[in-house]
């Protein structure tokens, strides 16, 4: 039996959704930045999640899971908080989930953050 919705969404407009902060995220890295979960927010248009809530948080570890199978590298690690400049708690308990060392959470989301921007050069 397939999963017909996720968080409230259909599963087509998620992995849609999925889509649209990939690219987002990518161009983010390319650009040598990251961003805010507002930022985010706003754009992806496929699905409409809002900043810290619970789907927002399965929909990062998702984006992250995929890449780091891909690529491995957690892609939502340019995803911060406007507060602190840096990602929410869940990101590092899903980190180490994947067997990522954040004990040290600022020095593991900095070589998490370089490890990004090396996989994804600027465009030239």
């Amino acid at each position: 039996m397939t999963e017909k919705t996720r968080y409230g969404f259909t599963a087509e407009a998620w992995r849609a959704g999925k889509a649209e902060a990939r690219d987002f995220l990518i161009a983010r890295a390319r650009e040598r930045g990251t961003t805010t979960y507002s930022e985010l927010c706003d754009a992806v248009t496929a699905i409409r999640l809002r900043p810290y809530s619970f789907g927002m948080m399965k929909f990062l570890n998702e984006v992250c899971a995929e890449e780091d199978a891909a690529n491995g590298i957690m892609l939502a690690s340019l995803v911060t908080r406007k507060d602190s400049g840096m990602p929410g708690d869940g990101y590092f308990k899903f980190a180490s989930g994947l067997g990522r060392d954040a004990c040290d959470r600022e020095a593991f989301w900095r070589s998490e953050i370089e490890r990004i921007y090396a996989a994804f050069p600027p465009k030239e």
